[in-house]
């Protein structure tokens, strides 16, 4: 509500509820972006939004990869549900160059409702521990070292890291992995800060402890690892390769206005933007800020010219976003009962698809989180199918309209996020994903970023590296 305010005084309209499904590109000039179409979720109002710059500011990913929570339960995620790739695929489908999409992020938290651990490590000191009752990191060290070198003896240790150890300690067969509470619970104070640092921010995980019966004063809860998630703004850097600061940045990383894409006049900011991990949510709004800063210079400066939007385009695009309404008109004719028809695919089976895909095939739980050249290959063949499958879509009404193209964007992500991971030929987030076939980090050939550019005319996808410059040992 605070950050809504200060834009609603801030701007002189505000259009809350669209779906933004497309981006639009400037018919005069090659590689600018000239505004947004999208519609109304609540009203079905078509709306076509022309821009001189285009800031893209929505969430990363969850949902591409199937979560662990099944059923009715199936929101139950450590990442907010809603985030569905928006951020990622707006700017793929006009041919803005991403980084680092192989670079998902998985969780240790605690288990069935994903409550942070952090507050719980720094702040009541608490610790693991495995089903025996036995610390067991230090454990896997000489394992660890063994794929990764001297990364290991960084302090902190890297979170992947310590997935890496908690997963072979569970293939050891010494699960479940526990958060020692009993001995911080018995100081009252600490008991009440465990508690509000749930309630205040994972009310969920207070909910599932009260009906499993888990007291953290009297049983040590148990701990998992999350389905993998695409962000950019969290301990990964996952998003679109975007312009740095003027000031300071190397050249092949500055081409422009800072936060600027590889595509003229649009700019991101949070989980939008690659290569800089460890935002959060005040370096997020931060960006956000550097971000809308540099639109309005390129505006001044840049932009002053009207973009032109070709009308041809934007009816085009109209046509297909309700399509599925009518797919679903027209089939559910065919069929008595249920749900199933020859005709139309419904964005829940469409999802599960994908998430099937994607879990199996790139590195998702049921794996272990372990894939190889040969999965990814064929997980790209199936995609490709899924993608083929997507023209023939049915919503209901305008709430699954919605659903369909957040698949739409979710199935973009993936596609770029299994591209980038296949392009990667090592295994430098053990704990995140392991290729099988490259199972040791290999700094002299990837240290580096890895980017991609899809042509939408041609469905290709090319991939290539940048340099990593350490700009602050």
């Amino acid at each position: 509500p605070i950050v809504a305010e200060a834009a609603r005084k801030a701007a002189t309209e505000v259009y809350n509820r669209i779906m933004v499904t497309h981006l639009l590109m400037d018919e005069s000039k090659p590689n600018r972006v000239a505004g947004a179409v999208g519609f109304n979720v609540r009203t079905g109002d078509f709306h076509v939004f022309r821009a001189k710059a285009v800031i893209v500011a929505a969430g990363g990913a969850s949902h591409i990869f199937k979560p662990r929570a099944v059923g009715e339960g199936m929101g139950r995620t450590w990442y907010a549900p809603w985030s569905s790739g928006s951020c990622y695929a707006l700017p793929i489908q006009v041919g803005a160059k991403m980084t680092q999409m192989e670079n998902r992020i998985v969780l240790t938290r605690f288990k069935d409702g994903y409550g942070p651990v952090g507050a719980y490590f720094l702040h009541l000191k608490t610790y693991t521990q495995n089903g025996l009752g036995e610390e067991y990191e230090k454990r896997w060290v000489e394992d660890t070292r063994a794929l990764v070198g001297e990364y290991i003896d960084h302090h902190p240790v890297p979170t992947c890291l310590r997935n890496h150890a908690l997963l072979k300690e569970l293939a050891a067969g010494r699960g479940p992995i526990r958060m020692v509470t009993k001995e911080a619970f018995q100081d009252p104070h600490k008991e009440t800060v465990g508690w509000e640092n749930f309630l205040g921010m994972t009310i969920g995980q207070a909910v599932v402890w009260a009906s499993q019966n888990i007291d953290p004063k009297h049983v040590n809860p148990e701990l998992t690892t999350s389905e993998p998630y695409v962000m950019g703004s969290h301990a990964t850097c996952s998003g679109a390769w975007a312009s740095g600061p003027e000031d300071y940045a190397p050249a092949e990383y500055q081409w422009g206005y800072n936060r600027m894409m590889t595509v003229d006049g649009l700019f991101g900011a949070g989980d939008t933007i690659g290569g800089t991990a460890h935002k959060f949510s005040s370096g997020s709004f931060t960006e956000g800020r550097i971000a809308a800063k540099a639109a309005v210079k390129y505006v001044m400066e840049k932009g002053r010219d009207q973009p032109q939007v070709s009308e041809k385009e934007y009816r085009d695009l109209e046509k297909l976003i309700y399509q599925p309404l009518e797919n679903y008109r027209v089939g559910r004719n065919e069929i008595v009962a249920g749900t199933v028809s020859p005709s139309y695919l419904l964005p829940i089976h469409g999802l599960q698809r994908l998430e099937k895909i994607m879990d199996e095939y790139a590195g998702g739980i049921s794996t272990n989180y372990m894939t190889n050249g040969v999965l990814l290959n064929r997980g790209l063949e199936l995609l490709t199918m899924l993608k083929e499958d997507m023209s023939n879509m049915g919503a209901e009404d305008l709430h699954q309209l919605q659903r369909t193209w957040e698949l739409h964007h979710r199935l973009l992500a993936s596609e770029s996020v299994t591209h980038h991971t296949l392009f990667r030929e090592e295994t430098r987030w053990p704990g995140y994903y392991y290729r099988g076939d490259h199972m040791k980090l290999d700094d002299k050939n990837w240290h580096c970023f890895t980017l991609s550019r899809y042509d939408r005319s041609t469905g290709k996808w090319a991939m290539e590296k940048a340099p990593v410059y350490h700009i602050i040992d």
